[in-house]
């Protein structure tokens, strides 16, 4: 998929949202400023969760919003290789009620192999290519 703005990744990223079960996990993999934080906003409005409160949270490590579900939202920019259990990411991967958003997943040295993994990639200014990889269980 090729977005055209920021507004079509959020969208995109919504209608992908409005999808996901309960105990999803969507690891986010892409360039700094590519659109990973856009696109986690996309996935909080699909969850009746207002995205202007989703920030990305590379100083807190991990946010946590109520809405029809829970979004336990985490950024790992700032950390090196990191084992999911040193930030309690292995429970909220196991959280059957929530959904979970990892932003620079690919600092992940371990993910729930049902999880769902998205490429954003910087085309241009204003063209991002999403890749979606959704386990077949």
């Amino acid at each position: 998929m090729i977005t055209h703005s920021p507004d079509e990744t959020f969208e995109y990223a919504r209608k992908l949202g409005e999808r996901l079960d309960r105990g999803a996990v969507i690891l986010l993999s892409g360039d700094l400023g590519a659109g990973k934080t856009v696109f986690a906003k996309g996935i909080a409005a699909a969850l009746e969760i207002d995205p202007a409160d989703v920030t990305s949270p590379s100083f807190t490590l991990v946010n946590t919003y109520k809405g029809k579900k829970t979004l336990h939202h985490a950024d790992l920019y700032r950390l090196d290789v990191v084992r999911s259990v040193d930030l309690g990411l292995d429970e909220m991967f196991d959280d059957r009620d929530a959904v979970t958003v990892v932003e620079w997943a690919e600092r992940l040295n371990w993910a729930p192999p049902d999880a769902i993994r998205v490429t954003i990639e910087y085309v241009s200014e204003s063209e991002r290519k999403i890749t979606v990889d959704i386990p077949k269980m």
